[in-house]
């Protein structure tokens, strides 16, 4: 093994991440202003935005008191009077839409050696900024997370033990969950850790009943403090010459594309897949919008659809069965470099997870990476019209394997596959 793929790997495999913050955005940078928002995804015009980004950034300017009314939001886009670029260049990860705006609620995570990244809160599964969804409704809870949760949940932090986030993504994967689609007991988890600080907040009583009622109702409520901590350890990855281990997978709805370790923060792109998802009732395959989010950087490090085989009841969300999760885990081990010391499966009698996908071993193999995630319908705040297993295209990690040819870094091949330990 090459040794910027070990320095990689160590980097994913050692770097340490805890919880930070929680905050509005405009607290966690200075990449967001007046109708300067971050989006999911490569690079893309507004113009070209599909409908739950642009749903979202309506959201934004109704929260950021930008618009006063739909009518107007829609006509500031329309004059193209904001401004979006890729959460990704702000260390940040959105799902799905993945707008943020300076009042987004976010959770911030930091790695030992001051990393820091950020992720918005959870909205739940129903209508959602995420979604595009830009009802009374919506823009209320919005409020409500950024004025009274995310104070609430930050003061607590004063009153807690660090929360380390790996260990809390180690954790969910062993109580069934893969930290990605499926997060029950990881929220839960992370309900029982904060609950003590809650009660020792100034907050009234009221407030934190409704905080930690949220949270509880919430399933999904862990899925930010996970992929912020996934992006941490991929940012701890990065920027290391000649390694060809992928440190960012996101989709826009119109392009999916990949960052590789050795090739700084070049994007490779194609065009955004739907896969063969499981549609809910009574919606077809034309309501889909193609693959959209930052989430997959959970595969990207190592769990997610990495570690189905960790979360039986998530084959009943995305189609398929145990059999599946187990062939499907296994085929990614033929494209990762490594495997995760501290993410491991209970049922492959504690094996870490396929970690470090490598755009050369993709290229040698024609295996297709794949991730597990939710689909939005393509009409804004329509919200949620389905889940899959999506196989991603070679193309774009051939691509970055020739153009590390290209530099001298190597050659495309299968290495042997490095393993870690707890």
């Amino acid at each position: 093994m090459s040794d910027p793929t070990r320095a990689t790997l160590d980097a994913l495999n050692g770097t340490d991440v805890h919880l930070s913050h929680v905050c509005k955005a405009r607290d966690a940078t200075d990449r967001v202003g007046p109708r300067r928002f971050l989006h999911a995804g490569p690079p893309i015009e507004l113009a070209g935005i599909p409908g739950p980004m642009r749903g979202a950034i309506i959201t934004g300017l109704l929260l950021e008191r930008e618009a006063g009314s739909v009518a107007e939001a829609e006509a500031i886009i329309d004059r193209g009077e904001v401004s979006i670029s890729p959460c990704h260049d702000a260390n940040a990860v959105g799902a799905m839409a993945g707008i943020i705006t300076p009042n987004t609620p976010v959770v911030v995570a930091e790695t030992t050696d001051g990393i820091r990244t950020f992720s918005p809160l959870n909205e739940g599964i129903g209508g959602a900024m995420r979604y595009g969804s830009y009802d009374d409704i919506t823009l209320a809870r919005l409020r409500w997370l950024g004025d009274v949760l995310a104070p609430a949940l930050d003061e607590a932090l004063r009153h807690s033990d660090p929360l380390d986030l790996l260990a809390l993504v180690a954790e969910g994967l062993r109580r069934g969950d893969d930290c990605h689609n499926r997060l029950v007991a990881t929220s839960a988890t992370l309900l029982v850790a904060l609950t003590p600080g809650l009660l020792r907040t100034r907050f009234e009583r009221e407030d934190i009943a409704k905080v930690v009622s949220f949270m509880a109702g919430n399933g999904h409520f862990a899925l930010p403090f996970a992929i912020s901590a996934a992006k941490a350890v991929t940012l701890a990855a990065a920027g290391i010459p000649g390694s060809p281990i992928v440190t960012a997978m996101a989709s826009n709805g119109r392009e999916f594309g990949i960052r590789v370790s050795g090739l700084g923060d070049r994007w490779f792109t194609v065009s955004a897949p739907i896969g063969d998802p499981v549609l809910l009732d009574g919606a077809t395959l034309d309501d889909v919008t193609p693959t959209m989010g930052d989430s997959m950087i959970s595969e990207t490090a190592g769990f997610g659809a990495f570690a189905m085989t960790a979360a039986p009841a998530i084959m009943s969300f995305v189609g398929g069965d145990m059999a599946q999760a187990q062939e499907i885990t296994a085929r990614m081990r033929t494209v990762c470099a490594g495997t995760s010391g501290r993410f491991l499966i209970p049922a492959e009698d504690f094996r870490g997870t396929a970690l470090g996908i490598d755009v050369h071993r993709v290229r040698a193999t024609g295996v297709e990476p794949v991730i597990n995630n939710g689909l939005a319908h393509r009409e804004p705040g329509r919200g949620r019209v389905g889940a899959g297993i999506t196989p991603i295209p070679v193309e774009p990690f051939a691509a970055a394997s020739r153009a590390l040819e290209e530099a001298g870094s190597g050659e495309a091949g299968a290495a042997e596959e490095l393993e870690f330990h707890a």
